[in-house]
């Protein structure tokens, strides 16, 4: 009985070790070593009106001699260009950069140039929804310098672009200062008919890169960007903000304050009222103190509650000299009233222009922080 029983389990835990590599996919270490994996895609306008690529991708570690981080003149990371008629042509071509075969199934951020922002991302997105190899999750950016540029800084902290760029967003947008947009979201955000898509701006100095900045859409084309303080507004404004850290200036000059950020949540509520729209923003918000002078307690809460209602007025003020809608305030009248959105969505610059606007902030101080 006990070698029947024994048997029995040994047969199971093959059929699970079958099913385990059947499912990997991975048959060959040869099969692996035949693909390029493209971590990094940049797409800029070509020069005769259609597209130019850039995708980086990793050295293997074997080909750097065994030496630790690759240092000296030999960097980690290849990339490979090409310009196309059209994003197909442009893709094709890379085959013939490239002894390896170019794999989008491990693309972990997508950069549009700005140029190419400006001009319509429609045909892009329509390309590269196509490819179902490409997965929902990976981030999206626009680049404020040139794409070029942009793959070629090696920070000092990571010798990989790639790489440096996604863990930069990773920890910027944990700290609620850079916008966090998706592949998915992107599209959602385009899709709908009274919302605009928002994405991160990437910048590059002489050896790091430099994030905050906010490209704002108008349909698929950029059409007027955020500086940070209007980028932490549009993050309240959507009750994106979960936590980091803010530096407040006080009455006295000269004089700062800086926060840790515990706790936002932002509740916007519209009416129409009078014939006009009637928007509510309150934001209660919980800091801690991590740095400060002899400050009256009162002046702090007073100055803090006009910091952040200050900058959901200046994120406000854009959308309403641009006129585009990318704060959610269209999107909550269609849902609280869709015979009177209906109405109003052809006009919705007048509308914004002509609403009353109640913006609050109730803000709690914990306390000065974990000390020792």
């Amino acid at each position: 009985m006990e070698t029947r029983a024994m048997k029995k389990r040994t047969d199971i835990l093959i059929l699970i070790l079958m099913v385990a590599l059947l499912i990997s996919g991975c048959w060959s270490r040869r099969e692996m070593e035949s693909l390029s994996y493209i971590l990094v895609l940049g797409i800029d306008q070509g020069e005769d009106g259609g597209f130019k690529i850039y995708a980086q991708v990793g050295k293997p570690r074997q080909s750097e001699g065994g030496g630790g981080g690759g240092g000296g003149e030999q960097p980690v990371f290849h990339t490979l260009t090409s310009e196309g008629r059209d994003m197909s042509e442009a893709v094709n071509k890379l085959f013939l950069k490239s002894t390896k075969i170019p794999d989008l199934s491990h693309l972990q951020l997508l950069i549009f140039s700005t140029k190419l922002a400006a001009k319509g991302i429609q045909q892009v997105l329509d390309f590269l929804r196509r490819d179902f190899s490409l997965r929902e999750n990976i981030r999206v950016a626009v680049a404020e310098v040139s794409i070029e540029d942009l793959l070629k800084v090696e920070e000092k902290l990571g010798n990989q672009p790639a790489l440096a760029i996604i863990n930069q967003f990773l920890i910027n947008t944990q700290r609620s200062t850079v916008v966090q947009a998706e592949f998915k979201d992107l599209v959602s955000q385009l899709l709908e008919p009274d919302l605009q898509a928002v994405l991160p701006m990437i910048g590059a100095s002489e050896d790091r890169f430099t994030l905050g900045k906010t490209a704002v859409f108008d349909g698929y084309k950029m059409a007027a960007t955020l500086d940070m303080p209007e980028t932490l507004g549009l993050q309240l404004w959507r009750d994106q903000v979960r936590t980091g850290y803010v530096t407040i200036p006080q009455s006295d000059p000269g004089k700062v304050v800086s926060f840790k950020i515990i706790n936002s949540k932002t509740k916007v509520r519209v009416s129409w009222k009078n014939n006009k729209l009637f928007v509510q923003a309150n934001t209660d918000m919980t800091l801690d103190i991590q740095e400060m002078l002899d400050i009256d307690s009162k002046e702090l809460k007073t100055r803090a509650k006009h910091y952040f209602v200050n900058r959901m007025r200046d994120t406000l003020q854009v959308a309403k000299d641009e006129g585009i809608e990318f704060l959610g305030i269209s999107a909550l009248l269609r849902r609280e009233d869709p015979k009177k959105w209906e109405s109003v969505k052809n006009r919705w610059q007048e509308v914004l222009l002509q609403a009353e606007y109640d913006l609050r902030c109730n803000v709690r101080i914990r306390g000065q922080g974990p000390v020792r």
